[in-house]
């Protein structure tokens, strides 16, 4: 899937439809350079997936891995930091060693993963919904997304369906589509965002 054009709030509510057919235990590549809008479309995906507080969805550069809980559970991991630490190779044995699957299983259901900067990580998942985000220009964003796996392939296709251009689309800005796809606990870095209370 392609869109070209989308401003901020375009891009927030393309999100909020691919956090509408998302039901837990799928992962989601985040691709693009610093400022491209990764962080702006996993704290929008939140928002669909229902978290406690969406609005505390705010870059994991630091912590590495935030897990958000809400109606379906959002773990959100940078690997920036790890990728710029060593050679690579690293970003996987940091990934590792999170221990993702310990901490899902302290959830109320299997979670989304959002991995952003998944170029430092070479051992890729199987199963996973590429997105990559790209400028064109000052306060434009284009996005494409790639389903690798049954699984992806299934949530791109509904997400396709649900994103859909209107009908007599004029391939104004943010309408155009193409599609990509195959159906081939908290440690210390790893922290839990705290609800709007606490």
């Amino acid at each position: 899937m392609q869109r070209r054009g989308l401003d901020e709030d375009a891009l927030a509510a393309l999100a909020q439809t691919l956090g509408a057919v998302l039901e837990g235990g799928e992962v989601l590549f985040l691709e693009g350079p610093l400022g491209a809008g990764k962080t702006t479309f996993v704290r929008a995906l939140g928002a669909a997936l229902g978290l406690d507080a969406p609005g505390r969805v705010c870059s994991p550069t630091f912590t590495v891995c935030m897990v958000h809980e809400g109606r379906v559970p959002l773990m959100h991991v940078d690997l920036y930091r790890l990728g710029e630490a060593g050679p690579m190779g690293a970003a996987s044995a940091a990934f590792e060693a999170l221990d993702l699957e310990a901490v899902a299983e302290t959830l109320s259901r299997p979670p989304v993963v959002a991995v952003e900067w998944p170029e430092y990580f070479d051992d890729p998942l199987a199963d996973r919904l590429e997105v990559r985000l790209a400028y064109e220009g000052p306060d434009r964003r284009r996005i494409e997304a790639r389903a690798v796996g049954p699984v992806a392939a299934a949530r791109l296709a509904a997400w396709r369906a649900r994103a859909a251009p209107p009908s007599g689309s004029d391939g104004a800005p943010g309408s155009g589509d193409a599609v990509h796809g195959s159906s081939s606990g908290t440690s210390s870095i790893c922290q839990r965002s705290k609800t709007a209370g606490g």
